[in-house]
């Protein structure tokens, strides 16, 4: 009688079996999580030819592969290094034309992979979803009737990676998965895929699993091989095992600022050597959590707001008692006020913090990415990110909080580039979620720095629809600025509404890029009062990342 077989391979084996112009997918979020260590061994295979799927927000991870040339394209919504800055190799590829992208929404990614997990040849979704520019870039979204109502649905094709490449933080010998953090969109990948590698941080006996089978969180029948190595994801986290090394992310954009960069990092990191040298090399040779951000002098409350606590305290006054919001990637401001909404007029508020799906975190610091599963152990409980998805599409939120490059007289937001679309002379990061915009109930885009660049007559790209009643009926839309608080007339104009301390209608006029309808009466924003700033500064916010 034989035993049961053992999945575990070097990285080098794992990842022999992907051939060129194969598809994979890449889990974690952002630089959380990500499978480092199976893209480094990509590279040193030289593998050609990949068709890339990204979580629904990434970063080293891909824009890495792009710099060795191991991809012809790419389906993602969202490409960034959050606050450290662009993905470099991305955006100089996406201007000069060197790969071929697919512009997808969340939506697009979500139940795209919702489809290819079922079984399913395609997913419709609301045709409010189709007022955007992805529509008219994508020939892969399409228009059908819905055969029970006739109405005309959007629909996305089923996406089927024939491998997802993941990262956790533990597996025993047979591939049951443990994410001792956040597993973002890790299961949905490996549902999708045809073929699953996952590389941990550890191995652990597989009594261990069967004493506590509910922390499985990708069971061993999704996964073909495992591939243990500690400090796999490195320079992302590994959350709680390791942190974001953000100093070895800046070196990465400091020296990927020029292809002669790219390729010296490439040489010095990737193909010099094998893993274990290169986590040598970096220094990750121990089971160690990384520095945590030291507190900093807390700010006097007599001290005046910072542009970060007063747009924290708007969005604070915006929400209600009852709302049910998420906050999205880079949004630390709309995180720091739920959070002061729930500790002061709105205590029945619920919010989402980022990628993790904590639901209701209660920390007094805020982190410096959203997606920290950190939250996890001060939330009251943890959504599925793809249950979020759902949420989202059925309008379970009340409202949604929303950025981008641009933003014009009608609401219209754009997040994926300046320019022509095909062509474009700056490369944003992707239009992530705001597709999914027309399905909240009211909408907030702020914006911390207000200029003629970012208000603009029309923008290049709608990533977001605005101010359209046949789109979005009812509901408020504000705009929120370092300047001043905006919203929309009943012709759908953006309006000025009011004026922070300080700040005069000439100033706004001036660094708008279109004529504003302008009241014969402005006031002034309510400035943050001392309560307001207190509970930010002593319950929400204690290392003043707000004032950094």
């Amino acid at each position: 009688m034989t035993g049961r077989k053992e999945k575990i391979l070097t990285l080098a084996e794992a990842v022999r079996a992907i051939e060129d112009g194969s598809t994979i997918a890449l889990g974690g979020l952002s630089y959380f999580n990500a499978p480092m260590a199976l893209v480094r061994e990509l590279i040193r295979q030289r593998k050609r030819g990949l068709t890339v799927i990204t979580s629904a927000v990434t970063g080293v991870q891909v824009d890495l592969l792009i710099a060795a040339g191991c991809v012809r394209r790419l389906i993602s919504p969202y490409v960034s290094l959050e606050e450290l800055g662009m993905a470099p190799n991305f955006r100089r590829a996406a201007e000069r034309g060197e790969i071929e992208i697919c512009e997808v929404g969340e939506a697009f990614l979500a139940f795209g992979l919702k489809a290819g997990a079922a079984g399913a040849p395609f997913f419709p979704l609301p045709r409010a979803l189709a007022y955007t520019d992805l529509v008219r870039v994508n020939t892969d979204y399409r228009f059908a009737r819905d055969p029970f109502t006739g109405e005309e649905v959007l629909c996305v094709p089923a996406l089927t990676p024939d491998w997802a490449l993941l990262h956790a933080q533990q597996s025993d010998p047979f591939g049951n998965a443990r994410h001792l953090g956040s597993a973002y969109m890790d299961l949905l990948l490996a549902r999708a895929a045809r073929r699953c590698i996952v590389s941990c941080d550890e191995v652990i006996p597989h009594e261990a699993v069967r004493a506590e089978p509910r922390l499985t969180t990708v069971p061993s029948i999704r996964v073909n091989a495992i591939a243990p190595l500690f400090g796999s994801a490195h320079p992302t986290a590994s959350e709680p095992l390791y942190e974001v090394d953000r100093e070895h992310l800046r070196l990465y954009l400091e020296l990927n600022r020029t292809p002669e960069g790219a390729a010296r990092y490439l040489q010095e990191f990737v193909l010099s050597s094998d893993e274990s040298a290169y986590l040598q090399k970096v220094g990750v040779t121990a089971r160690v959590s990384g520095p945590r951000v030291g507190s900093a002098e807390r700010e006097p409350e007599e001290a005046p707001p910072s542009v970060g606590e007063l747009l924290a305290v708007i969005f604070s006054r915006l929400v209600e008692d009852g709302d049910v919001v998420g906050v999205g990637t880079g949004c630390v401001e709309v995180a720091a006020g739920l959070r002061l909404a729930q500790l002061t007029h709105a205590p029945n508020l619920s919010f989402i913090m980022g990628g993790t799906g904590a639901l209701n975190p209660n920390a007094e610091e805020l982190p410096l990415s959203v997606n920290s599963a950190r939250a996890i152990s001060r939330a009251e409980a943890v959504l599925r990110l793809d249950d979020l998805f759902d949420m989202e599409l059925k309008g379970g939120l009340d409202v949604m909080f929303l950025s981008g490059l641009q933003i014009d007289r009608h609401g219209n937001v754009n997040l994926v580039g300046v320019g022509p679309w095909s062509a474009p002379r700056l490369r944003g990061p992707g239009s992530v979620g705001l597709e999914l915009a027309p399905r909240a109930r009211r909408r907030v885009a702020f914006f911390r720095r207000h200029t003629r660049q970012v208000f603009v007559e029309r923008v290049d790209f709608i990533s977001a629809p605005g101010s359209v009643p046949r789109v979005i009926t009812g509901g408020a839309y504000w705009v929120v600025t370092d300047l001043a608080v905006m919203d929309f007339d009943d012709e759908g104009r953006m309006r000025l509404v009011s004026l922070h301390p300080g700040v005069t209608v000439e100033q706004v006029r001036e660094r708008t890029g279109f004529e504003l309808v302008i009241p014969a009466t402005v006031p002034m924003t309510p400035p943050p009062r001392r309560e307001e700033l207190r509970l930010l500064r002593t319950r929400v916010d204690r290392r003043g990342l707000l004032r950094a």
